[in-house]
């Protein structure tokens, strides 16, 4: 292999490399539906959010709710739900602390049930989990280029 072929598949890599980190899947999320948000639940109910937990790799967040008042349907003291991470996936974004008239069936909530914040949280952990996901992007690309800068001394 010349060394100007190596020297171009390295830049290819380097500039390929952060493409599958950086990239998402692309979702559409519309809400046709305006009917009332009451008749079409299994369940509703006033609570507090007391946990967010956004996955690492996925798209399914569960949000554990400390409930107030129950408006339809059974619930204990805690309900525990999913929705999905992004609103592009129709998800709803619950804040940790933030009180909510929320609309459920089946265990899921979406942004199209008609949830209602009521009274807002405090943002939990989002903040730290970017900055994660970024720092180890950046650790990624020096080890890339650390390892092409070997190779390209090597030959």
């Amino acid at each position: 292999m010349t060394l100007h072929l190596r020297r171009f598949l390295v830049l290819l890599l380097l500039i390929l490399a952060p493409l599958p980190v950086a990239a998402r899947p692309a979702w559409a999320c519309s809400c046709a539906e305006n009917s009332d948000p009451l008749g079409r639940s299994e369940t509703a109910f006033v609570g507090v959010a007391e946990d967010v937990d956004e996955p690492w790799f996925g798209n399914e967040v569960e949000v554990r709710f400390a409930v107030e008042s129950v408006l339809k349907g059974e619930a204990g003291d805690s309900v525990t739900l999913i929705t999905m991470k992004d609103s592009a996936s129709c998800g709803y974004e619950f804040v940790a602390g933030g009180r909510y008239r929320v609309f459920e069936t089946g265990g899921e909530t979406n942004l199209c049930d008609g949830n209602e914040l009521l009274s807002e949280g405090h943002a939990t952990g989002g903040e730290d989990r970017t900055l994660i996901f970024w720092g180890g992007t950046a650790l990624v690309l020096l080890l890339v280029a650390g390892g092409v800068t070997w190779l390209i001394r090597k030959s």
